[in-house]
């Protein structure tokens, strides 16, 4: 369990926020894994399932669609923690320095969620492109979990930097 970031977070400190878990290197590509923490663990309710799945669609392609033009940086993975208190982000950096993560990771996150709060329906919401789209809400239904994404993203813009763990040998 060393390299289980998560693992040694302290949960009964952690808030809502957007978190650097960790950065892992191979090679010229650095692979950045963010938590997006929507519910404070154990003192707010977990994001229901149709939340989670609908949020999945829709921010995992608004957020591959930001980067779909990009030449250094890729989405790997946008998912739900399996606590169901939030998301991970993975993105794949190539040749990038340390300090350039965090502006490039807030300004991928900003027009995420602009073109997020653009979207009429739900992506890929058919039989043939998902798994149990039955489980899918609409997007007027997901506007809650979209605002407070949107607060914690503006949160990090506003302060210039991720939100910070607390760790479990942290007193």
């Amino acid at each position: 369990m060393k390299d289980s970031v998560s693992f040694q977070v302290d949960h009964s400190k952690l808030d809502r926020g957007i978190y650097l878990s960790k950065i892992d290197h191979l090679g010229q590509v650095d692979t950045v894994t963010l938590d997006i923490r929507m519910r404070k663990p154990y003192q707010e309710p977990i994001l229901p399932n149709e939340t989670l799945h609908t949020m999945e669609h829709c921010f995992a392609t608004a957020v591959r669609d930001v980067c779909a033009e990009r030449k250094k940086e890729s989405v790997a993975y946008f998912g739900p923690m399996g606590c169901q208190t939030g998301f991970y982000l993975v993105v794949n950096f190539l040749d990038t320095r340390k300090e350039e993560i965090y502006p490039i990771l807030s300004q991928i996150l900003q027009e995420a969620m602009t073109e997020l709060k653009q979207m009429k329906e739900v992506p890929a919401k058919n039989a043939l492109q998902c798994g149990y789209y039955l489980s899918l809400t609409d997007m007027d239904a997901l506007k809650p979990a979209m605002d407070d994404l949107a607060a914690m993203v503006d949160g990090i813009c506003q302060r210039g930097q991720f939100d910070s763990y607390v760790y479990l040998e942290e007193k």
